[in-house]
């Protein structure tokens, strides 16, 4: 069982500088932050053909509702991987995002595709959250993907503060 998760975050920015931003360490933390984020660990490593992997770490206090309180301790500790391919000429990029919960049967995989769009740009993630909970599977999903959702509007709020 599994629950699609579809998004768009939208940059005011072309795709390269769109891309240096979501690759900035200072960035990444910030929007970490912005989620309600605590100990807070960030690594961004360029790769031989032109791209990155950005890996995050953060603890966040559960807010989860009574059905998930005994998969839950006092925390949960976020791990998310975006790797980003080379750029093609027009400065679009594929990758992948990773997400999963220390302790947790959830996890969030998909792709990523950062392209020109108007007059900015967009990431879009095609993704899939898998809850691997007998009988409370699919709430479980259910509330990832409004969380995942709030993550990614906070996201783009600290994105167009730090481009404008």
């Amino acid at each position: 069982m599994s629950t699609p998760l579809t998004a768009q975050l939208d940059f005011p920015a072309d795709p390269m500088r769109t891309y240096d931003l979501v690759t900035d360490e200072g960035y990444v933390h910030a929007v970490a932050e912005a989620t309600g984020g605590q100990d807070i660990k960030v690594e961004v490593i360029a790769t031989a053909d032109g791209g990155s992997t950005v890996t995050s770490t953060r603890s966040l206090a559960p807010r989860v509702p009574g059905y998930a309180k005994a998969l839950v301790g006092d925390k949960i500790t976020l791990q998310e991987k975006r790797v980003y391919g080379p750029a093609a000429p027009d400065g679009t990029r594929i990758g992948t995002v990773n997400v999963s919960f220390d302790g947790l049967p959830v996890r969030v995989e998909g792709l990523l595709t950062l392209a020109s769009s108007g007059e900015g740009s967009t990431i879009c993630l095609e993704a899939k959250i898998n809850a691997s909970v007998p009988f409370v599977g699919g709430k479980v999903e259910k509330f990832a993907l409004e969380q995942v959702q709030e993550f990614l509007l906070r996201e783009t709020q600290v994105a167009r503060d730090r481009l404008s």
